[in-house]
């Protein structure tokens, strides 16, 4: 598998085994924006499906951009929320880190920050994928809406997608905020908070701009 598409699924799978090998990377930071850009490509082509489609978001918007337009200005914005959500909580964890003296250096951090941000929209990636491949194959919105909306497999299928999503944003970025300062005391609890927060901020920019 590509490196690009190995940071963006493996962290999700195997976490710990996929950080020891991003460490070992001769540019690590690279390697994660690549990640990170191989996913945010992967919003804008799903978005593209949903435009050509004609769909409007199943939640609703929260920003001023009509409905009915809102997937054709996903493809051009999705991408460069993806890179500025990395920068963010690449810099979030690095600053709430400032404590310890021997911090592991910003690059390490969102190297780190960057592949945990690539799995964690990968896997909140695959229910808009699916949608748009089921409105792509001739599916009618409304049908796609009363499937979702009804109690069966393909909700449960969704919602424990978005769940896993979120679970692994705060696994992973715990273990972002702890390298290094696994064996200090409190390092463990320090890097939960810091990877809590760090995975409620990616959520909060999820829900609010990406449908």
């Amino acid at each position: 598998m590509m490196s690009f598409a190995y940071y963006a699924v493996a962290p999700a799978v195997s976490p710990v085994k996929a950080l020891q090998r991003l460490s070992a990377e001769p540019r690590p930071v690279r390697a994660a924006a690549r990640a990170v850009g191989f996913v945010g490509l992967l919003y804008v082509l799903a978005s593209a499906v949903m435009a050509l489609a004609g769909a409007v978001p199943l939640a609703t918007v929260l920003i001023l951009v009509p409905p009915e337009n809102y997937y054709f200005w996903q493809v051009f914005f999705i991408l460069p929320w993806v890179l500025l959500v990395w920068i963010l909580v690449s810099g979030l964890i690095h600053i709430l880190g400032k404590r310890e003296r021997a911090r592991p250096a910003f690059e390490r951090t969102a190297a780190s920050a960057g592949v945990a941000l690539a799995a964690s929209l990968f896997v909140a990636w695959i229910p808009e994928a699916l949608a748009a491949l089921f409105l792509a194959l001739g599916m009618g919105q409304q049908e796609l809406v009363d499937s979702l909306s009804a109690p069966g497999g393909w909700q449960v299928i969704y919602v424990f997608l978005y769940i896993l999503a979120a679970a692994a944003a705060i696994v992973l970025l715990t273990l972002a905020a702890g390298q290094g300062h696994q064996k200090k005391k409190g390092a463990r609890l320090r890097a939960a908070l810091i990877g809590g927060l760090a995975a409620a901020v990616v959520a909060g920019a999820f829900v609010l701009f990406v449908r």
